[in-house]
C-alpha cells in the first residue's frame, strides 16, 4: 500500500470496526480484504505496525489476524521490540470490545 494512504487505511478500519453502531462489522471485514488483496495494505509490515502504534490503533492486529496470520505475527514482533508484548495488544482488544459494548 503507497504509504501516503497508510495512515487513512488504518484510521478508516478502526472506525468501521470501533464505531458506535453494529452494523458495520460486514463492511469492516469488506474493507479490510479490499485493502489487503487489492491495495496491498500487509504489504509493508513495518510500516503497517508503525502506523499502528502512531494511531494506538493495537486493537486491529487480532482483525488483520483474520486474513493474513503470518503478518499479523510479523506486526505483533514490530510492535513487541518497540516494548509491546502481545498481552497488551490482546488487552488492547478486549478493552475495544468492552467499549464497543457499551455504546449500544
Amino acid at each position: 500500500m503507497k504509504p501516503e494512504i497508510l495512515s487513512t487505511a488504518i484510521e478508516t478500519l478502526m472506525d468501521l470496526f470501533f464505531r458506535k453502531d453494529n452494523g458495520t462489522d460486514f463492511l469492516a471485514l469488506r474493507t479490510t480484504e479490499l485493502y489487503i488483496s487489492d491495495l496491498d495494505l500487509l504489504g509493508d509490515t513495518n510500516a503497517v505496525a508503525s502506523e499502528i502504534e502512531r494511531q494506538r490503533a493495537y486493537a486491529l492486529v487480532p482483525k488483520l489476524r483474520l486474513f493474513d496470520n503470518k503478518s499479523a505475527d510479523e506486526i505483533e514482533a514490530v510492535l513487541h521490540w518497540s516494548g509491546y508484548t502481545e498481552a497488551e495488544i490482546i488487552a488492547s482488544e478486549k478493552v475495544f470490545q468492552e467499549w464497543k459494548r457499551k455504546q449500544l
